[in-house]
């Protein structure tokens, strides 16, 4: 009669396949987060430009003119009295901030954003 040994563990076959299945798994996933995180970044730019846009028309109400043009900042008509903190691109650099121009034009914050909203 014949001893058989068993060896336990994982076969080199074994483990290249599900180092391809994980390979196959990651290359799907990591377009589909960053095209979720575009699309998040490209939403928070909208939802600041509305807010910019409220605050202009709350302006508008309290001095019967639109507000200067220019960035909207700290320094700007619109922080603290009609936007709590200055709002910055979700997706840009530091310090990239929304401008509005004399005719009431928020301007995206230069990150590809389609902008230009008219209120």
């Amino acid at each position: 009669m014949q001893h058989v040994e068993s060896h336990d563990g994982f076969t080199l076959v074994e483990l290249m396949v599900v180092v391809l299945i994980i390979g196959i798994l990651v290359a799907i996933a990591i377009p589909v987060f960053n095209a979720s995180r575009t699309n998040a970044q490209k939403r928070s730019c909208y939802a600041n430009q509305r807010i910019i846009e409220g605050a202009a028309m709350t302006y508008l109400a309290d001095n019967g003119v639109m507000p200067s043009a220019g960035a909207v900042n700290t320094s700007s008509w619109a922080v603290p009295t009609y936007i709590k903190r200055s709002p910055s691109c979700p997706a840009g650099a530091a310090g990239n901030v929304y401008s509005i121009d004399a005719s009431g034009t928020v301007d995206d914050c230069t990150n590809g954003v389609p902008a230009h909203n008219h209120f």
